[in-house]
């Protein structure tokens, strides 16, 4: 079995709120650190229950895809409000209540991509 390994270092952050959508679907995500590959996300058990239940994030023999929604502080206190499409690549419980998933992009616009390089930046 081949895992695919993290290739850009994730920066750690934190307050950063968001939401992520399966098919009508949505929860509110705290993202716990980004790079430019993929950001992990706290959700609460119940909701990561909502879109993959018992933490199973194969459907139908392939990856769970959704979209994901992030507001990323930028300068004179302006969030940029970005958006990705990912695949959730590993799901762990962090408490009784919380769960964390992995997530990696595979689909981003250009100017999102500017954007969140600069965020890195500014938190490195």
């Amino acid at each position: 079995m081949s895992l695919k390994r993290r290739l850009k270092a994730r920066t750690k952050v934190s307050s950063l709120s968001g939401s992520m959508r399966d098919k009508g679907d949505e929860i509110s995500i705290e993202a716990l650190d980004i790079s430019m590959d993929g950001l992990a996300v706290k959700c609460s058990t119940i909701e990561r229950d909502q879109l993959t239940p018992k933490g199973d994030f194969v459907c139908n023999g392939k990856p769970l895809e959704m979209d994901v929604i992030i507001n990323l502080p930028e300068k004179n206190k302006v969030n940029y409000v970005f958006k990705a499409k990912c695949r959730v690549v590993y799901s762990s419980r962090l408490t009784q209540d919380e769960c964390q998933l992995g997530m990696y992009f595979v689909e981003i616009k250009d100017s999102a991509k500017e954007r969140l390089s600069k965020f890195i930046e500014i938190q490195a």
